[in-house]
């Protein structure tokens, strides 16, 4: 009989032991609080706002005459995007009176837009000029075609403008968001009319409109 108690004994012993080491004396609560999650902003304004800018806008053109007209591109939103840029070539002119030689005056017959070249550039430094690092959009034919400039200055290629007519480029410089060091860009459109357009530009114009885009 004293046996069999001692057994007993033994193992209630043994069940509080194991019970006893889940407990302890010291504890050191912390706490997590106020945990949010806010969406970033995209924020693309050009010109200094965010609305419409012309950046263009000759009245007296003539063979020979070139000059350029730019615009700032900033992200002043809180997450960096890539930018995009879709060009469209709205209208196509042709002049009327003695001096014209179109034989159908009016939209979608003029030549100004075979005959006018531009050049798309972004100015990725912002000093002003196309230089080492700036980026020209260019127009084969296919689109989404972009030029990193390299070395000294130089003078960017120009295309006719109905050449660009539809082209879109994607993904063309990063803008920090705002306050980053490259959260802005200036774009540039440098226009030539070359000394040999003959008489059938008298009168005429031509107008596009150009899309800017800052995605992710």
């Amino acid at each position: 009989m004293k046996k069999i108690l001692g057994l007993t004994i033994s193992a209630l012993l043994v069940m509080g032991l194991v019970g006893g080491g889940t407990w302890a004396y010291f504890s050191d609560p912390e706490t997590s609080y106020n945990n949010v999650l806010t969406a970033g902003t995209l924020d693309l304004e050009i010109g200094g706002g965010n609305t419409n800018v012309q950046i263009l806008d000759v009245s007296a053109t003539y063979p020979g005459d070139s000059d350029s007209g730019n615009t700032t591109l900033v992200n002043v939103g809180s997450i960096a995007g890539s930018l995009d840029i879709t060009f469209v070539k709205v209208d196509d002119i042709g002049g009327s009176g003695g001096t014209e030689f179109e034989n159908n005056p009016g939209a979608g017959n003029g030549d100004l837009d075979a005959e006018a070249t531009i050049a798309i550039w972004v100015d990725v430094d912002e000093d002003d000029t196309f230089s080492d690092g700036d980026i020209l959009l260019t127009s084969t034919g296919s689109g989404d075609n972009q030029t990193r400039a390299g070395g000294s200055p130089a003078t960017p290629t120009k295309y006719s403008i109905d050449s660009f007519d539809g082209d879109s480029w994607t993904d063309i410089v990063t803008l920090d968001a705002t306050g980053g060091a490259n959260d802005g860009v200036k774009f540039f459109i440098d226009y030539l009319i070359p000394t040999t357009a003959t008489n059938a530009i008298q009168g005429d114009s031509v107008s596009a409109n150009m899309t800017f885009t800052l995605g992710q």
